[in-house]
This record gives structure tokens, sequence and C-alpha cells, in this order.
């Protein structure tokens, strides 16, 4: 397919470091997106400069005048104004071909970084899931307003829905409606409202996540405060160390002493201890020994302890280094 062509023209050169930057925002509709990686991502403003600038590509991709601008605009047709994901994939299985290794597929890097459509809790929307919903809203607020009562699945029929009646009662629990498929065909004024979703921030069943938790908590703190002492002012119980990796990897939050955490928006000296990271330690034993060294021989002389496979996945994760032979490694040099 010429549209997939184009677009792995793009993502072909994306590195491994790269990657571990961009699942961010790949599998941002994901719960566990950051369990595996986060512990490895860049530092917050070289992750925003991998970001802007895979999307910069991405997006000047899809501007050109060729087969990926066509299929997108194709696309956004089809989907218009909310479609789910599984019957997106079904009609157009290139959708799900995977442009960067391994697992990657080309609907990710469309939705996140193309704009092509936003995908979220299994529905793809045009222009995205915030203007389907008002959409949604205004069809039932014309049920109320028309001269005689209609059914709802006309009514969303004229607005450009096309919907079977199980997807669209699936849509309308999403946008927070109750209402049953043999319902949709009997003359209505209005539909039922289910329990209110979550509002502001992300709408979830579940409620917030643990950092909007932590995020909440060091704003009514108004201070930095230590890892142990959000976990104990917590109402829910959370593990220490994935959520250690994930106020790292969120860019709300910036670590001003050792596992002691502040609100980006404070503006605080981030800490820098000497030590630094395992992989920082690396490149600067690198750097000092003139040349490659294999994992095991960088292991054997950090001072911090860590696994063999940590290791190896904080290497593979960073730009700063390059595999050169099996488990061996060297610092990327420029040009």
């Amino acid at each position: 397919m010429e549209a997939l062509a184009e677009l792995r023209a793009v993502t072909d050169g994306v590195t491994y470091g790269e990657l571990a930057a961009l699942r961010r925002r790949l599998w941002a509709d994901e719960d566990d997106a950051y369990r595996w990686f986060g512990q490895y991502l860049p530092a917050p403003d070289r992750r925003n400069a991998i970001e802007a600038g895979f999307e910069e590509r991405v997006r000047t991709a899809l501007a050109r005048d060729a087969a990926l601008r066509r299929w997108a605009q194709e696309l956004r047709a089809e989907i218009a104004p909310v479609l789910p994901l599984a019957r997106l994939l079904d009609r157009q299985p290139a959708l799900d071909y995977p442009v960067i290794a391994p697992n990657v597929s080309a609907w990710r890097v469309l939705a996140r970084f193309g704009g092509v459509f936003q995908v979220d809790h299994g529905w793809a929307a045009v222009p995205d899931l915030p203007t389907a919903v008002a959409t949604t809203r205004d069809a039932i607020a014309a049920l109320g307003e028309a001269l005689r009562a209609e059914a709802p699945a006309e009514v969303f029929a004229r607005r450009g829905f096309s919907l079977t009646d199980e997807e669209l009662v699936g849509w309308l629990a999403h946008c927070g409606y109750r209402v049953t498929e043999h319902e949709l065909h009997q003359p209505r004024r209005t539909l039922h409202r289910a329990v209110e979703r979550i509002s502001p921030g992300r709408r979830t069943t579940r409620g917030p996540t643990a950092t909007d938790l932590v995020a909440e908590l060091l704003a009514q703190a108004g201070k930095p405060l230590h890892l142990d002492e959000l976990l104990r002012r917590m109402d829910r119980s959370y593990s220490r160390g994935p959520l250690y990796n994930r106020l790292n990897a969120d860019s709300r939050f910036v670590r001003v002493a050792p596992s002691t955490f502040a609100l980006e928006s404070w503006h605080i000296e981030p800490y820098a201890e000497r030590g630094g990271s395992s992989t920082e330690n690396a490149v600067r034993l690198i750097e000092t020994e003139g040349r490659p060294l294999h994992l095991d021989e960088i292991r054997a002389r950090l001072t911090r302890p860590i696994t063999r496979e940590g290791l190896r996945n904080a290497l593979n994760a960073t730009d700063r280094l390059v595999r050169v032979a099996p488990s061996t490694y060297d610092v990327r040099r420029s040009g």
C-alpha cells in the first residue's frame, strides 16, 4: 500500500531510544503504558523534543499531496463523527500494520502524532472526542426542541452517525446517557442521564490516576514531598517502585531531591546528583575508558546495585549509547 510506504519512510528512522519516549503518547489510552518503560524515559525536555520532532515529520508527510494524505482524508470521512475502533480496524486492516518495530500500528502514529483522528476508550472520533460528545449532546437537545417526538436513532442518523444500534447504545453510555436498543426507535423527547462522568481532567470510570492524586497532594501541600510521604497521604495503596517511575516519566513533576518531587510549574531546580542514573554512569565509564564496554563490565563498576536485565533495558533505551556488539556499548558519536 503506497500510503503505508510513505508513513514507513518517516517511522523507519525511529531509534529504540526515541521509541521509549514516543510510547508515552503512542499508548496513552492504556493504563499500563508506563509499566515496563517508564523507568528508562529521557529527561522531560529531551522527551518533549523527541515527541515534537516526530510529530512534525509525521504531519509534514500528511501535508504532501500524495497517497498518505488521500488515505487520511478517506479515514476522516469514514469515521466522522465517531466510530468504534474495532470496526474501523476491521474496515481498514492496513491501520493495524506495524510501522515501528515491534508492535506500533499505523493507527497509533496517525492518531497520536498525525492528528488524523482521536482514539480513546475504544472509540475513534473526528476531529476529536470532545467534539463528537458535543455533537451527541446537541442531537439529544434537538429531541426536546422538535415540534413532535422523534426516534433518537433517526435524529442521530441525520447528524451523520453511522453506528449500529448496539454501537449507538455503547456510545451514548460513554457520553453519560442510558438507553436501550428498543428505545432508540421509539419517539422520545429526551434520554435518561447516567451517573455524571468525572470532570475536569481525564474522564475514566475508575477515577483519578495515581499521578493525578500526587498532583493534588502537592498542590494542597504547597511544597515538595518525599515519595514515602506521598504514599502515606494517598487514600489508596500503590507500589513504591511503579509510582516512582510514573512520577519521573510525567512532565508535571520534577525531582528536586532523592525521591522527593515537586510540581514542574513551581520552577524549582531539578536534582542533579553527580551519582546520576545507571545510564549516566555507564556513559561516564565508557568515556573514561575510551573504548566500548560489555554490559557485565559496566554493571560490575556501578556503585549502585541494578539487575542485569534492568541495566540492559536502560542502556538500550537511551540515545546516548549505541550497541556495537552483543551486550557491548559505546557512546554515540555525532555525525
